[in-house]
C-alpha cells in the first residue's frame, strides 16, 4: 500500500495554493513541514480526497483516488485534521468506535472486538480514564488525543495526521509519536503528518518533505533536508543547528 502524488497543482480564485506538487511514500513515517501558508494542510486533503485538485493525480496503491469510492478509501486511508468538531453529546468510547463505521454495513452493531480495539486504542492515545466521559467536557489537549484514538481504530494502513499533537503538552506529544512510531515499525504503516515543530520532524520521521509558497523545496531523509541553509532560506530567519553525540536540535536564533 502506498501513496503517488503526481504533479498536483490547486488554487481558490486567484490564489495558486499548490503549484506542481509531487511526492510518494509507501512506508514509514513521512513528515510535511514547512511556513504557515505553505500548502501543508491542503495537501493532505487533497492526498485524502477531501480535495480535488486542478491539475495532476494521487494513486492510492496505484490507482487514481478519483475512482476509489469513499468507503473504501476510507478503510485504506484515516484523517486526524486540525479542526473536528461534534454537536452531539457522545461519550469517548462512542466517538472512538466511529473508527469501525467504514468495515462495517448500515446499522451494524459494534462487536465485542469491536469494543476491545477500540479501548486498547483509547489506552494507547493515553486516555484510557475518559472512556466514559462526555466528549463536551474534554480539553484541547483530551478531544485532540480521542480523534487519533478513533483514526487507530479505524484500523487503516495509511494515516494522515494534521499537527497531531499542537495541542498537547510535552509528555503527550512524545507519547503519541512513540505511538505512531511503533505501528509504523510494527505493521509497515506509512504515516504521512504535517509537524510545525522542527525537532519532532527531525527525530520522528525516517524522510521529510519540505514545502515552501505551494511547491515542493526538497525531500529527502531527515539530514539532508534540515540544514542550516535549508531551512534559513525557506523560514526567512537565522536557525542554529546544535549537535550533541547523536542528536541535533534546531533553534532560531534570538536576539534582544
Amino acid at each position: 500500500m502506498g501513496i503517488e502524488v503526481k504533479n498536483i497543482s490547486f488554487r481558490i480564485d486567484d490564489t495558486q495554493i499548490l503549484r506542481d506538487v509531487s511526492l510518494k511514500g509507501e512506508s514509514g513515517m513521512l513528515g510535511l513541514i514547512g511556513p504557515n501558508g505553505a500548502g501543508k494542510t491542503t495537501l493532505l486533503r487533497v492526498i485524502s480526497g477531501y480535495i480535488k485538485p486542478d491539475e495532476g493525480q494521487v494513486l492510492l496503491d496505484n490507482m487514481p483516488i478519483s475512482q476509489i469510492d469513499i468507503k473504501t478509501r476510507a478503510q485504506k486511508m484515516a484523517l486526524v485534521p486540525q479542526n473536528y468538531a461534534l454537536d452531539y453529546d457522545f461519550t469517548v468510547l462512542e466517538v472512538v468506535l466511529m473508527g469501525r463505521n467504514p468495515h462495517k454495513k448500515s446499522f451494524e452493531s459494534d462487536t465485542p472486538e469491536d469494543i476491545a480495539l477500540a479501548r486498547d486504542c483509547i489506552n494507547r492515545a493515553g486516555i484510557g480514564q475518559l472512556e466514559s466521559r462526555s466528549i463536551m467536557g474534554l480539553s484541547g489537549g483530551e478531544w485532540q488525543r480521542m480523534i487519533i484514538a478513533r483514526a487507530l481504530t479505524q484500523q487503516s494502513s495509511i494515516l494522515l495526521l494534521d499537527e497531531p499533537v499542537s495541542n498537547l503538552d510535552i509528555k503527550h506529544q512524545v507519547g503519541i509519536l512513540n505511538t505512531v512510531r511503533e505501528l509504523v515499525t510494527g505493521h509497515g504503516l506509512l504515516c504521512v503528518c504535517v509537524l510545525h515543530d522542527l525537532n519532532l520532524a527531525y527525530h520522528y520521521c525516517d524522510s521529510i518533505a519540505l514545502m515552501k509558497q505551494g511547491g515542493m523545496f526538497a525531500t529527502g531523509a531527515p539530514r539532508a533536508v534540515v540544514t542550516k541553509d535549508t531551512l534559513e532560506s525557506v523560514y526567512e530567519t537565522e536557525i542554529n543547528l546544535l549537535h550533541t553525540g547523536e542528536d541535533t536540535f534546531i533553534l532560531p536564533v534570538m536576539k534582544g
